[in-house]
């Protein structure tokens, strides 16, 4: 499997770990903070709101752009608002937090891009797209354990865990994943 082939995949990982870390660790988290049921509900549903969102517009983006810098940004503004949610001081922060991961959540439908534009043929585009969805299983079947896991350290580690795994993955992209789209001009091609 091709360097690029992983790293696109370890992205849809951290990204599915940490919608999964949420589940069994947020409401014990954001109750330390005096928040009520309907509070958690909402730090769910503005997550959900701002993904929806997004993805369409860094798909798009990433048609015109290049796949490699919607992934550069998405993936280091996920890392970003999970830095802001596990270090909140306040319930604002909280929303920035997952408001912040939200707008770089659409970078799924990127990701699935940039791994059909390393396919050869149609057959292997399929074998790549059912990768993408294998990782999405594993990833939320080890979210919910890492959470109750690493909730025992506090219950913020496993939100300050997820924005490191985030921050490390930015870190391997910006070295080893070039552009995949095929489509672009060279000259609108941008480069980090």
């Amino acid at each position: 499997m091709s360097k690029e082939k992983i790293i696109i995949l370890f992205t849809v990982l951290i990204d599915v770990i940490g919608l999964g870390i949420i589940i069994p660790t947020m409401p014990t988290y954001v109750y330390s903070f005096g928040a009520s049921p309907s509070t958690i509900t909402l730090l769910f549903s503005v997550f959900a709101l701002f993904s929806f969102l997004s993805a369409p517009v860094l798909g798009a983006l990433s048609d015109k752009v290049g796949r490699r810098p919607i992934l550069m940004v998405s993936i280091l503004s996920s890392s970003i608002g999970w830095f802001v949610f596990a270090w909140a001081q306040s319930l604002i922060f909280l929303f920035i937090g997952r408001i912040i991961d939200g707008l770089a959540a659409g970078n799924f439908s990127t990701a699935q891009s940039a791994i059909s534009d390393l396919a050869k043929d149609q057959k292997e585009r399929t074998s790549n797209l059912g990768l993408t969805g294998a990782i999405f299983g594993i990833g939320f079947l080890l979210g919910p354990l890492l959470g109750g896991l690493l909730s025992k350290v506090s219950p913020a580690f496993p939100f300050w865990f997820v924005a490191c795994l985030a921050l490390a993955n930015f870190v391997l992209a910006y070295f080893f994943l070039p552009e995949t789209n095929k489509n672009l001009h060279p000259e609108k091609n941008i480069t980090w």
